[in-house]
């Protein structure tokens, strides 16, 4: 998420010694290294995709096995009293990094991540833009991830983060307004943060997402998206006016015509050939524009429209979870689910002392849990091919 200061550091801290105590009942086989293979990058799955470890962001979000036996982690998390999305233990050996990187996507557009420290050292630092900052064990911190950041480890210890994405009610950026240290301001010595001390016993709910990506995304955030992008190549200061201009231009007939499918079909499946193919044609009148058009110095828009507005526009695999989990269904049948009126009407309770362990044998997947397909699967719109040489595909 885009925010006006690289870093913010929130009124909040937390029981070191509980965290790390909880840490430890981890082994080395739980660790999972990260998917892009980033050396000495690896994470334990608190929040995921139906519960088990997997790296997708489509979905019904619950703990995770690894989660139900942490109370301390449990009582952190809840703690915010916010929906949670995908939630986990990060970590980064000795000597290793978090590779520059910004983040696009359409799960970052809304959403920031919560850093906590559980172990680390003077000489982890995390870069964001051109500002750097050490954020220490218990403290707790969220950054700008649009921006290019990394992370760098020159300490002789395993650096472990509890991180956790939410999109944040007004309750949270009141606090992140009115009571959080901006970067630039982070040694006023009226900061003061108020402590949360582990409570043996304490059952608390977490509030999981249910609804992250749209089946079909509504022509109305279609057009936010787009003219966002569009603004952004007109701040763009090394574009060339006509390779801006016809660029723009796509965008705005891109967003025309989805309007105008919509309204002939909306979400319904009948419509889903029709979306797929402006979508691989947008892609490829965009295509010759790619090394011409920019959002900043390092990033083209053709990116930007990818990752933020293709991919996300439509997902079919989400047809099978609406399917097999109607409106006001549980997500998992031993949960007790609630709804709260502090809340959106889309955010589910759990209270995660009460949901059961994964079954013993082989772990399921995301896919295989309704979580969404793997790009083999047959795709939902009943053609026979593959879903990653159907609509999974875009060129």
């Amino acid at each position: 998420m885009k925010l006006a200061k690289e870093f913010y550091r929130l009124p909040l801290s937390f029981d070191v010694e509980r965290l790390q105590q909880e840490l430890s009942a981890f082994t080395e086989e739980d660790w999972r290294a990260h998917h892009e293979s980033f050396k000495g990058n690896s994470a334990i799955a608190l929040i995921s995709v139906g519960g088990s470890f997997n790296n997708e962001f489509k979905g019904p979000m619950s703990p995770t096995p690894a989660l139900l036996q942490s109370p301390y982690l449990q009582q952190v998390i809840a703690s915010f009293g916010e929906v949670i999305g995908r939630s986990r233990l990060m970590r980064l050996a000795p000597g290793c990094e978090v590779p520059l990187h910004s983040d696009i996507n359409y799960h970052w557009h809304n959403r920031v991540r919560i850093h906590i420290p559980i172990v680390t050292d003077d000489a982890v630092q995390f870069h964001c833009d051109d500002k750097q900052v050490h954020m220490g064990e218990g403290e707790c911190w969220i950054f700008d991830s649009w921006k290019y950041h990394k992370v760098v480890n020159k300490s002789d210890k395993m650096r472990v983060h509890l991180v956790i994405d939410t999109m944040g009610s007004s309750r949270f950026w009141q606090m992140i307004d009115e009571a959080s240290l901006p970067y630039g301001q982070l040694d006023d010595p009226s900061f003061k943060s108020k402590h949360l001390s582990f409570i043996p016993g304490s059952q608390p709910e977490i509030i999981t997402e249910k609804v992250n990506f749209p089946l079909v995304m509504p022509p109305s955030e279609v057009r936010l998206l787009t003219q966002e992008l569009g603004s952004q190549i007109q701040a763009t200061p090394n574009n060339t006016p006509q390779a801006s201009e016809r660029f723009i231009k796509l965008l705005n007939d891109f967003a025309l015509d989805w309007q105008a499918i919509w309204s002939q079909f909306g979400d319904d499946k009948a419509g889903w050939d029709a979306f797929h193919r402006l979508r691989q044609q947008t892609l490829a009148q965009a295509a010759p524009l790619e090394n011409q058009v920019m959002v900043d110095s390092q990033t083209s828009a053709m990116k930007v429209l990818v990752h933020l507005i293709m991919g996300p526009a439509m997902s079919p695999e989400l047809a099978q979870v609406n399917n097999a989990a109607p409106q006001g269904a549980t997500q998992k049948t031993t949960q007790k689910t609630t709804q709260r009126a502090s809340i959106p009407p889309s955010a589910v309770a759990t209270k995660v002392s009460e949901a059961e362990p994964e079954p013993s044998g082989e772990a399921k997947t995301g896919s295989q849990l309704g979580a969404g397909l793997t790009r083999n699967s047959p795709c939902p719109c009943g053609s026979g091919k593959k879903y990653k040489q159907c609509h999974g595909q875009l060129n």
